[in-house]
């Protein structure tokens, strides 16, 4: 169909190579052509035709036969050697209308034929019918060139074959994973692409999938082994799937060189066997860590029956310590350590004050002289940075009075037999280890105290102790928890209470508590048996 005017509406900017030798037949057609909108290019014999060609890349060629210098025959031959892929129509003029001369047309590559003289309606019909074959044509390259542009740019490699395993399509990463141009794999048998056995085997793979239909490739995504050029082999990841047409099945294979992963998957093992070298190493050095530890306190004192503590390390080792020793006195002295941090570390840095203590106790000095002791032997031992809260006090032998040393902990709580506050004791010095040792330094304070009253100290982990959403336990909930708890039981009760204030949630720091009664040994012995 043509517009209004006669033209042609696919017409438009196309130009037409027009080769004949004589005037009027070039007028004539160049009338015609340029009626129906398209653009003429005038050439006068073959050769020129051929040289007109080059230099214009005309969309369509309309070529007489018989033409000096070089025939029509010859010029379509040299211009379909120049096209290089791309298709352009030629269509023979010619007065020869017998079967051998326009077999000899189409022979030369000619696509079709017009037999002169030519009528305009005739060859308005042929210029309209191979404008629209042009068209098609062009609108099928551009599909093409847009697939094998989308196909170029997916990371993974596609390669598709037939069912004897040529392969008839391959893109660039496809081609970069193997190290081939796209010439080396097209029409080539996809077995030289692995390692023996399957490359003379990959054949009969095919054929038994189509004859069974059992697959080991089809539908499924397996790792299997890539050959390169170089005969370098590589892990691939490979997925197949059958593409059934009405003639023949066709096989896209998409692939993924792994080998990155595979390196990455390795050294992964590889650091987590190491890691679970060192932290079975490291779990053998905390548990002699700990033995030593426990050879170091003596864990009978605590069994003393005035007694109730609580440790809870956030790690395996706690840099919370709590000690109880009676001195041959008949006093009681007990001590609530936190030192800085948590962990090997923090539990590291109290251990020179260990045997100390009991050593110090053993020979009844002081508190102010256990004080001093312990503060002097921190302080030469500890690298700078390093600390020891503590409170640390002693129960006269008839329970009657305290004497009391705080220093870098919360405060000292004395409580009456309801769990009530009778006094706090705060801190009033620096925790051990920071300031060489004097009189301010051992300053302690005494208290009398009634029948049954208890001295509690716990270190800050417990009141900082907090849930996700930040709430802290705080002292209110402790002086809660202690309110509703028996005099016997008063550490298990803040205990509990500090596992239902962090539903669950493990607390962030060491937690430590001592609380003792204020009796005497004996009447302890016999109103609180020992377990």
């Amino acid at each position: 169909m043509t517009a209004d005017n006669g033209r042609l509406p696919q017409a438009k900017n196309l130009k037409v190579l027009v080769a004949d030798d004589t005037a009027s037949n070039r007028g004539m057609l160049e009338v015609f052509l340029r009626k129906l909108g398209f653009t003429a290019i005038m050439a006068v014999d073959g050769k020129e035709a051929v040289a007109r060609y080059e230099a214009e890349k005309p969309d369509m060629v309309l070529m007489d036969v018989m033409m000096p210098v070089m025939d029509g025959f010859e010029a379509t031959r040299s211009i379909r050697r120049l096209q290089e892929g791309n298709w352009v129509p030629v269509v023979m003029l010619s007065a020869l209308s017998n079967d051998s001369d326009i077999a000899a047309g189409l022979d030369a590559g000619a696509d079709d034929y017009l037999v002169k003289p030519i009528s305009f309606a005739v060859f308005a019909a042929k210029m309209r019918t191979v404008s629209r074959q042009l068209m098609m044509q062009r609108a099928v390259v551009e599909s093409l060139e847009q697939i094998r542009a989308i196909s170029d740019a997916v990371i993974d490699g596609l390669i598709t074959i037939d069912e004897h395993g040529v392969m008839h399509s391959c893109n660039r990463a496809a081609c970069a994973q193997f190290g081939y141009g796209p010439t080396e794999l097209i029409g080539k048998n996809v077995s030289m692409l692995m390692p023996e056995p399957h490359q003379s085997s990959h054949d009969g793979y095919i054929m038994r999938y189509l004859e069974t239909g059992v697959t080991r490739m089809v539908g499924k995504i397996r790792q299997v082994i890539g050959r390169r050029k170089s005969g370098a082999l590589f892990p691939l990841e490979i997925g197949v799937t059958d593409i059934k047409l009405p003639d023949r099945h066709l096989f896209v294979g998409v692939m993924r060189d792994v080998t990155e992963r595979e390196r990455q998957a390795r050294e992964r093992a590889e650091t987590r066997a190491r890691l679970e070298r060192l932290y079975a190493e490291q779990e053998r050095e905390q548990e002699l860590a700990r033995m030593i530890m426990e050879r170091q306190i003596h864990a009978d004192w605590l069994k003393d029956p005035r007694v109730q503590y609580s440790v809870a390390a956030t790690t395996r080792f706690s840099g919370d310590l709590v000690m109880l020793a009676r001195s041959p006195g008949g006093r009681t002295f007990a001590m609530l350590a936190d030192a800085t941090g948590h962990g090997l570390a923090a539990a590291i840095s109290v251990l020179p004050i260990l045997s100390l203590f009991y050593t110090e106790v053993a020979r009844d000095v002081s508190l102010a002289k256990l004080v001093t002791a312990i503060n002097t032997q921190l302080r030469g031992g500890l690298p700078v940075g390093r600390f020891v809260g503590a409170a640390l006090f002693c129960l006269s032998a008839d329970a009657s009075e305290v004497e009391l040393w705080v220093g870098g902990v919360p405060e000292v709580l004395l409580l009456d037999q309801n769990g009530g506050i009778v006094r706090r004791f705060a801190s009033d010095h620096v925790p051990l280890g920071i300031t060489d040792s004097d009189e301010d330094t051992a300053r302690t304070e005494s208290f009398p105290v009634d029948p049954g009253q208890q001295i509690l100290a716990y270190s800050d982990g417990l009141i900082e102790a907090h849930r996700s959403d930040g709430e802290e336990f705080g002292p209110e909930c402790l002086e809660q928890a202690l309110a509703a708890s028996h005099a016997e039981q008063r550490v298990e009760a803040v205990r509990q209470a500090l596992e239902a204030h962090l539903e669950g949630e493990s607390h962030h720091d060491d937690v430590s508590m001592l609380l003792l009664t204020c009796v005497p040994w004996s009447e302890a012995v016999e109103a609180i048996p020992a377990n």
